[in-house]
């Protein structure tokens, strides 16, 4: 089995945190701590960010669900909550689909309700348009591509702290109050490694529609309005959402305003999260 980074915080049953492209554990750690009185969260970082071990080719949803359950089997933890934001929203909805019996609850943090953007702009910074070309390449020609795109981008330069530019940029563009808890996670960013552009191109490829139609776990789905942040994705937003409810599934829907990052948001209802994972039953709300 592959190294599996995480670290542990709290008591109780088992929640798993899966953070953002770009992100450690760290992005949770304020989840984590208004949680632990209740549950034991594992704040994880991807294959292939910060401290985790990559992955050797690119992967599709079933091996994105192995990876979770590597780890769940390993430290036998039983069924498990689990939560995911972004790119770990997407990890996680693929071990929901592949191993419903081993998770309890969902919680997607704005991850899911959309498809993924044909030209990742605003997912993928600086390889926002590699990642098309690449990605096929990879798939035609094999994983020597990856590993010699990986030679030139993998450093083992340390990372420097975020300036306080960049931090206010972020913030403003985000939509978000410049608080510590963001800071931390900012400055503690995920070095990029070995095997990260295989979950990258894994993600690019993930269909996450087909997959939230194929849900059966008890899904909490709280979503980042963008009104007043980004009109066209606020369109898209209200659009993919009224599509979704049209099936029948398991999930509870949870409105945020502002954008990507529902969990900084200082309106986040940790209360009703916790109600969530600690209920047998799927709550009422909308």
């Amino acid at each position: 089995m592959r190294h599996i980074h995480a670290e542990v915080v709290g008591n109780g049953p088992p929640v798993l945190f899966l953070p953002a492209g770009g992100f450690t554990g760290e992005e949770g750690r304020s989840l984590a701590e208004k949680l632990r009185g209740d549950f034991e969260v594992h704040l994880l970082d991807l294959p292939g960010f910060g401290k985790s071990e990559g992955v050797r080719q690119i992967v599709d949803a079933e091996q994105m669900a192995d990876w979770v359950n590597d780890y769940v089997v390993r430290h036998r933890l039983g069924s498990v909550h689990v939560i995911g934001h972004s790119l770990g929203g997407a990890v996680a909805l693929a071990f929901a689909t592949q191993y419903p019996e081993q998770i309890t609850r969902l919680v997607l943090l704005d991850q899911g309700h959309k498809a993924f953007p044909r030209f990742p702009l605003k997912e993928y910074g600086i390889f926002r348009l590699l990642v098309p070309l690449l990605g096929g390449l990879s798939r035609l020609l094999g994983p020597r591509v990856v590993e010699r795109i990986e030679r030139k981008i993998v450093s083992d330069e340390p990372l420097q702290p975020i300036s306080d530019e960049r931090f206010q940029t972020f913030c403003t563009k985000t939509g978000l109050p410049e608080r510590d808890e963001i800071r931390r996670a900012l400055n503690t960013p995920a070095k990029f490694g070995k095997g990260g552009l295989n979950l990258l191109f894994g993600f690019y490829h993930l269909d996450v529609p087909k997959l939230m139609r194929s849900l059966q776990v008890p899904t909490l789905l709280l979503y980042g309005d963008f009104v007043g942040l980004d009109d066209k994705e606020a369109r898209l937003t209200q659009s993919a959402i009224l599509d979704l409810q049209r099936h029948e599934l398991p999930i509870t829907y949870i409105r945020m305003t502002g954008g990507h990052f529902v969990h900084w948001n200082p309106a986040f209802p940790i209360e009703q999260v916790r109600q969530f994972i600690l209920t047998e039953k799927v709550s009422g709300l909308r």
